[in-house]
């Protein structure tokens, strides 16, 4: 096997601290785009000889205003008409960005198509302007399936290999459209047998027919994977996602070093925790308390993440006084003295997702006033801030549902214990905290249900009105806990694993 070998990232959206808003947030919706980014900050780090490519888009997908992006590096002609493309270097890596017409995952079919086949043909130019040949073309999700069939048809790659990255097991993230567009993606014709399944054109099907290897991003979500496409069984292997800790890590957190106790772990999270309520303050007008628990999650709002059916029964009694008695569905339950911040949007399409927003709204402003703070928002400060300031993460998607979850991660590195469910990634690295022993760094909804949060969040709501009022040190031990776990979700890990699999490719 050559030992130096070239990759070539290709990937619908990224997440790029690099640039400024609202240019940052314009290129990335969700856990794809951030785990983008962090994945070139990996193979920075492992001297991989890479580039990635990412689209910019020329609008936003929240405020659809209009992006500039300055100066492009150059200029080239796809598919008749002219294309800017710039240069980014993401943690290390360089990234070359062809500027899409739109926004990201627009909901008109018909122009999502156009995109993610003009991204295809983009990539091909390109690499033929920077006279790159890779030995591996690392395509991530079907959005990218129209890159392979237009390699194989050019004699000016010969050999390259391709590695297929599925990032989630739920229909939405699997592109399909209607069979009678084949012709717009402009490959061969020989192909449409091959992404023309059931009337649609598959392109995740499409992806795993032609590509040498394709992986899942936990591996709970390979098993999953290979049950739904078991025709593709001995392809697919996988790879547990990684979260970048320079970017993610808090400044306040990095400064105590990393052999630092959990006194001044504790610290260092309440300067983490006083700038969560000021930033929020400014953005709500509304101020938490510090010495009340902030449960919290910044996430994209999708059905099967189900945050709102989860919370509805019990958001009152979460958000009440300690003690407070409060009627609920499941009868009298006492207050658990939290407060909550949220922040997601759901995409314009999402009929369900988009009436949550109007619940927690309501929740906002009525109900629960002073105590819950929602955002409809999603950027790179919320998400940073949420994760370094929060007391506890929730993450609650419906078991099978969620592929690995970085959100759990981004809170585990800054040693914020996750309640969530068993599954996904997350599974491979939070501990239940065991109360007397003091091991653990986190909790899991078990069994799945409402009453199962309600249950572990009392007893959360225990240890740190504990620690708070009698300085009984548990809750800094569970703090200690998971920031020593979040020692070992980086990046770096991550792209080793990785590379076994390029090793493996290029053997054939």
């Amino acid at each position: 096997m050559r030992e130096k070998y070239t990759v070539v990232f290709v990937t619908p959206e990224m997440m790029m601290p690099e640039l400024s808003e609202p240019a940052c947030g314009a290129n990335f919706r969700g856990g794809l785009g951030i785990l983008a980014g962090d994945i070139m900050e990996g193979l920075a780090i492992g001297k991989i000889d890479a580039i990635g490519i990412a689209p910019f888009y020329n609008r936003h997908w929240l405020s659809k205003e209009k992006i500039f992006y300055g100066e492009p590096v150059f200029q080239l002609t796809i598919l008749g008409q002219p294309m800017d493309f710039y240069k980014v270097h993401r943690g290390g890596t360089d990234v070359y960005c062809p500027k899409i017409p739109g926004v990201l995952y627009t909901s008109d079919r018909g122009k999502r198509l156009y995109q993610e086949v003009l991204l295809a043909h983009s990539v091909l130019a390109l690499l033929k302007k920077l006279g790159k040949k890779p030995d591996i073309v690392w395509l991530n999700e079907g959005h990218t399936a129209t890159v392979i069939p237009l390699i194989k048809e050019d004699p000016f790659w010969g050999g390259t290999k391709f590695l297929f990255t599925t990032h989630t097991p739920v229909p939405e993230g699997m592109e399909k459209f209607f069979g009678l567009r084949f012709d717009e993606m402009r490959i061969h014709e020989k192909y449409r047998p091959i992404f023309v399944k059931n009337g649609q054109i598959d392109m995740t099907w499409a992806s795993m027919v032609l590509s040498d290897k394709v992986n899942a991003v936990s591996q709970e979500h390979g098993e999953i994977t290979k049950k739904m496409f078991p025709e593709f069984r001995d392809k697919i292997t996988s790879v547990t996602n990684g979260s970048s800790r320079s970017l993610w890590l808090s400044e306040n957190t990095k400064e105590i070093g990393e052999k630092a106790g959990k006194y001044n772990l504790w610290n260092a999270f309440c300067k983490n925790k006083l700038e969560l309520v000021d930033f929020l303050e400014s953005y709500s007008k509304v101020r938490f308390k510090m010495d009340k628990p902030i449960l919290a999650w910044v996430r994209r709002l999708a059905w099967y993440k189900n945050q709102c059916p989860m919370l509805s029964p019990i958001i009152s009694v979460i958000c009440a006084e300690r003690g407070q008695e409060v009627e609920t569905e499941v009868g009298c339950l006492q207050g658990l003295g939290f407060q909550i911040f949220a922040a997601g949007v759901a995409h314009e399409s999402d009929s369900v997702c988009l009436g949550w927003m109007g619940h927690f709204h309501h929740w906002m402003k009525n109900s629960l006033k002073g105590k819950f703070i929602f955002l409809p928002e999603y950027n790179l400060e919320l998400l940073k801030q949420g994760a370094h300031g929060s007391d506890v993460w929730l993450s609650c998607p419906m078991p099978g549902n969620e592929a690995c979850g970085t959100s759990e991660q981004r809170a585990t590195i800054n040693g914020i214990p996750n309640l969530t469910t068993r599954g996904g990634g997350a599974k491979e690295y939070v501990q239940e905290f065991d109360f007397v022993e003091r091991k653990g760094n986190g909790f899991f909804i078990e069994p799945y249900s409402f009453v199962s949060i309600y249950h572990k969040l009392r007893a959360i709501s225990d240890l740190y009105y504990d620690w708070m009022k009698n300085s009984r040190a548990s809750w800094l031990d569970l703090k200690m806990n998971a920031l020593e776990t979040g020692k070992t979700l980086g990046v770096d890990s991550m792209i080793k694993n990785y590379e076994k699999i390029f090793r493996e490719l290029l053997k054939k």
